[in-house]
Order: C-alpha cells, then sequence, then structure tokens
C-alpha cells in the first residue's frame, strides 16, 4: 500500500483516501490512514475527516433524495436509481470500506494507544466519534461487524452482530468514555487536531450526552421504558450540546472542499435540484428558509423544483431549477444546534413535561431561523406535538442532516405526506429502511449475512 503521508492538521484526508491507496485499501481490518509509528494527535483529523467525508457526502446525499430534499434533476440520471429505489450491493460499497477501513479503524487505533496510559481525552474523543459512526452503519444496515470487528488479522471473517446488541454496547461505550478526569497529566488535550471542538472536553461531554440520549431515544418502538429514567435524568441534567458538531475548515479548492459539495455540485454537477414535496410545504407556509437553503434557478432565477421520481416528465435542464446551496467551505454536521433542540423537544414530550417539550420546539424553529441569517420570527408554526417536532426537524435538517432525517422518518413516520416516486421499483407505498450489505463484503468476508431487502425495517424502524 502507498503510504498516505499526512499531516496533523490536514483536514481533508477522507477525499485523499480514495486518490492515494492501492487494492490493498479495501482491507477493513487495516487503516491505509495509520503508519506504525503514529500518535494520537496524528490519526485524530483523518478519522474525523473519514467520518466526515461520508457521513457528510454520500450519506447527506442519499439522506436528502429519500427524506425529500433533493429531487433528480431533469435532462441527467446520475442518482435516478436512487429515486426509483433500485440499489444494488455496490451502490455504498465505498463508503463502507472508508468507514470501517479509515474512520473506525482510527478511532479504535487510538483507543488501544490511550488507553494503557490513561490519555483519557483523547480516548473519549475516539470512543465517542466510534460509537457515532457505528450507530449510522447500524442504522442503515441493521447488523454489522462489531464484537469481532477492527481486529486486523487475528480475525478477517468478523461475525456481524444484530442491531440491538451494537447499540447496547455503544450505550455503555459512551457512558464510560464520559466517565475519565480529563485534568491528570498522563490525560493529554488535543488542540488543533480535534477538528470539531479543539480539545474542548466540556463540549465532548455534551456531545457525549447528546449521543447517550439519541441512542436511548432510538427504543421507542421496541421498548420505550427500557431507558426511561436514564433519559429523564439525561433531560434533567440538561447538559447537552448547544452548539453545532461539526468539521468547518474546508477549502475552496479540488481537495479540500465539501465533500457533498466537491461530488454532487462540482465534479457530478446538474444532478441535484430541489424536491416539489419539500418546496410545498416551505411556499404553503410562506417559509423563508427556502431561499436561504436553496438557490434561484440560473435560467430565470425563480424557486422551483421537481417531484421525486419525475425528472423524465419535466422540461428543461438542472439550470432551470433550484440547486441546494452548498458551497465548497460548508461544514460537515455531526450535530446542529437545531437537530438537539428537537431531539430534547421529543424526549420532554415522551418522558418529561409537555410544557417544555413545547418551549424547546419553539426554540428549535428560531434557531434554525437565526443560524440562517434570518429573524427568530420570521416564520412561526403552531404546535401539535409529535408531528409539528419531526415536520421541523426535517425541515432543518435540509443540507445539514439529511440522513438523520431518513432514520427520523423510518422511525415515527413523520413527516406523513411524502410523495410516491413516480419511477419506484417497489410495489405499492413502500420505501427503502436500509442499505443492501455490501458487495466487498459479500465477496471477502463469508459470515456476511444474506440479503436482507431494502424495505425491511432495522431493529428500531416501524
Amino acid at each position: 500500500m502507498k503510504r498516505i503521508k499526512y499531516l496533523y492538521s490536514l483536514l481533508f484526508a477522507g477525499l485523499l483516501l480514495f486518490n492515494s491507496c492501492s487494492d490493498s485499501f479495501f482491507d477493513i481490518n487495516r487503516s491505509p490512514n495509520v503508519p506504525s509509528d503514529a500518535t494520537p494527535n496524528f490519526v485524530l483529523p483523518a478519522a474525523l475527516t473519514s467520518s466526515a467525508f461520508v457521513i457528510g457526502g454520500y450519506y447527506q446525499a442519499v439522506g436528502g433524495y429519500w427524506s425529500q430534499h433533493y429531487a433528480q434533476a431533469p435532462s441527467a440520471s446520475q442518482w435516478a436509481t436512487w429515486e426509483s429505489y433500485n440499489l444494488t450491493e455496490t451502490d455504498f460499497d465505498r463508503q463502507w470500506i472508508t468507514l470501517y477501513a479509515g474512520a473506525l479503524q482510527d478511532y479504535e487505533y487510538i483507543r488501544t494507544n490511550t488507553f494503557g496510559v490513561a490519555n483519557w481525552s483523547y480516548y473519549s474523543i475516539a470512543t465517542l466519534m466510534q460509537a457515532y459512526t457505528f450507530e449510522v452503519l447500524v442504522d442503515l444496515y441493521d447488523q454489522v461487524p462489531f464484537s469481532e470487528a477492527l481486529q486486523g488479522a487475528a480475525n478477517l471473517q468478523p461475525h456481524y452482530d444484530q442491531g440491538q446488541a451494537v447499540y447496547e454496547e455503544l450505550i455503555k461505550r459512551v457512558t464510560e468514555a464520559m466517565s475519565y478526569d480529563f485534568s491528570v497529566s498522563s490525560s493529554k488535550t488535543p488542540g488543533s487536531d480535534d477538528l470539531v471542538f479543539k480539545g474542548n472536553m466540556s463540549d465532548w461531554i455534551k456531545f457525549g450526552n447528546t449521543l447517550k440520549l439519541k441512542l436511548m431515544m432510538r427504543y421507542v418502538n421496541v421498548d420505550p421504558n427500557k431507558y426511561k429514567n436514564e433519559i429523564v435524568a439525561l433531560l434533567n441534567e440538561n447538559n447537552f450540546l448547544n452548539k453545532d458538531a461539526k468539521v468547518t475548515a474546508y477549502r475552496n479548492d479540488q481537495t479540500g472542499a465539501n465533500p457533498f459539495y466537491n461530488t454532487f455540485i462540482d465534479r457530478l454537477s446538474g444532478n441535484v435540484v430541489a424536491n416539489t414535496t419539500l418546496f410545498n410545504f416551505l411556499n404553503e407556509n410562506s417559509d423563508p428558509r427556502k431561499e436561504k437553503l436553496f438557490n434561484p434557478s440560473q435560467t430565470g432565477s425563480a424557486f422551483t423544483s421537481v417531484a421525486t421520481g419525475d425528472y423524465k416528465n419535466v422540461s428543461g435542464t438542472y439550470q432551470n431549477f433550484s440547486m441546494p446551496n452548498i458551497t465548497a467551505t460548508t461544514p460537515v454536521y455531526f450535530f446542529s444546534q437545531e437537530e438537539v433542540l428537537f431531539l430534547i423537544a421529543e424526549a420532554q414530550l415522551r418522558y418529561g413535561s409537555a410544557a417544555v417539550a413545547e418551549a424547546t420546539f419553539k426554540q428549535g424553529v428560531q434557531t434554525s431561523l437565526v443560524n440562517l441569517g434570518l429573524a427568530a420570527d420570521a416564520v412561526t408554526y403552531p404546535y401539535n406535538g409529535l408531528q409539528s417536532i419531526m415536520e421541523q426537524k426535517w425541515v432543518a435538517s435540509i443540507n445539514k442532516r439529511a440522513i438523520e432525517s431518513f432514520f427520523d422518518f423510518n422511525r415515527t413516520g413523520y413527516p406523513n405526506f411524502f410523495s410516491i416516486s413516480k419511477t419506484s421499483v417497489l410495489q405499492g407505498d413502500k420505501r427503502p429502511k436500509r442499505l443492501y450489505f455490501p458487495d466487498s463484503e459479500r465477496k471477502r468476508n463469508t459470515n456476511t449475512p444474506t440479503r436482507v431487502e431494502l424495505t425491511v425495517p432495522v431493529w428500531w424502524g416501524k
């Protein structure tokens, strides 16, 4: 394998993965980012950018299509199979490899090399981000290699763990990661190599609490009382993120740009446009966020959209429709402020105070407006419990956290006004609930489960 020469401050290591590795990259038990003598401050930014590259790139895109934020543009067809739900096992193969061979292996390297010397800051950041990344994979695939994964040559054929079993362990790991004393002399505080919080461990504790709440809230359809006491305790403590958890330092060039921009707007331009489901909702509510989240059409300067799967029936090209307002320097979000507020609002509605739930809902809408440069009262929405929370979380996730919006829809059924794709290959009103197990796994790991259809919910789904 070619040696990948990262400087620890390199902010776009994930982009370089694909251009700097030979076929041995596809061994998910070995990371291409980690030289044998690498130190945690060297590996951490590569791990973070690997997670961001996938979650903020292809997963953001498919989440946007399946959450009906985005639609396939006419006179093009690059992502038409996503709208028709006509996927294969190779569609998200590379993303799986990037996370296992890159991010997850890198986090494990840091965990292994910091635990024994009580370097708790790096250990805890790596543990929290590894748990976050595993959660995304479980939410997409249900079963994933976990308890036997990341062992290198010791186990090249890891078994798959059931999704709920992985979640149980992730909750334990998140709890453990927040339990250490970061002030001890052996705990080295990260600096610029922490691309999210610049070594602020108080923010990482808030990140951990937020992640733990999200993990526990996934149980609402399965065993809603399983973590009730723990959720109530978290709500009472109220030590959640009050800022974005994001990777920010992307550059306006081909190697350092935001991963969604790099692929879906710059390199493969002319495919992604606004979805009519979304625009109808924003127009009906005179919501000014539309003109912040999307650009007017290049032809006619109009805010126009395409319905899911309708790209063959619409005249014109992408230039006649609105495109996402994502630039080369747009951050990749692991959590946005708005997402956290709507998560708390849902938790309060289910396990706490109805009044606090409504107040937090309103705060979430206002925060979404303000973060887009609008007045906090630029638009108001009536409150109708869970439906309102999830609808506004859906809007707030545009261009930031679309994959989480896809998960929320599968978990709650909201928004409940999505259209049926006009090119769907599925029967009736069925929609995707997961991804297929990757082709690379099928070829290399004999323990890969048999194919599960896209319409089968993951363990927490409806």
